[in-house]
């Protein structure tokens, strides 16, 4: 069964709306990470073995050596994870298509990103990186 996590905006014009976060299927993640992993390590200094040695943090700071072409539709796969629930207890995914016509501030599409990130990948900021056998 997939994780999944409510999420409340609190502030901001998205204040109040609710959205639920699913985590990826397995397939499709592990092809999101894979490429994550080679975009990432074609920006970072010792490459993809360099990245097995990050937190969360400093995953999340080598982003900003990439390219947006490159990470765009990585940050798009992070956006199709979230759900809006509104006010008759259904919930529509976030696309393309329609996340204008639901969030109206930057700053939620960004902690929705930053969610769906630490729901499907949160391992990656736990421990210090080193080999535990």
């Amino acid at each position: 069964m997939r994780k999944e996590k409510e999420i409340k905006i609190e502030e901001g014009r998205d204040a109040g709306k609710v959205f639920k976060i699913i985590e990826m299927p397995a397939f499709q993640m592990d092809k999101w990470a894979t490429r994550a992993l080679l975009v990432l390590g074609k920006s970072k200094k010792g490459g993809i073995l360099a990245i097995g040695s990050m937190g969360m943090e400093d995953l999340l700071s080598s982003l900003s050596d990439v390219e947006y072409e490159k990470a765009e539709p990585l940050l798009q796969e992070l956006l199709d994870c979230c759900w809006f629930m509104n006010s008759t207890g259904t919930s529509v995914q976030l696309k393309k298509e329609n996340v204008d016509g639901i969030v109206e501030d930057w700053t939620t599409l960004f902690k929705l990103r930053l969610e769906a990130l630490t729901l499907c990948v949160g391992f990656l900021g736990q421990g210090d990186g080193k080999d535990t056998k």
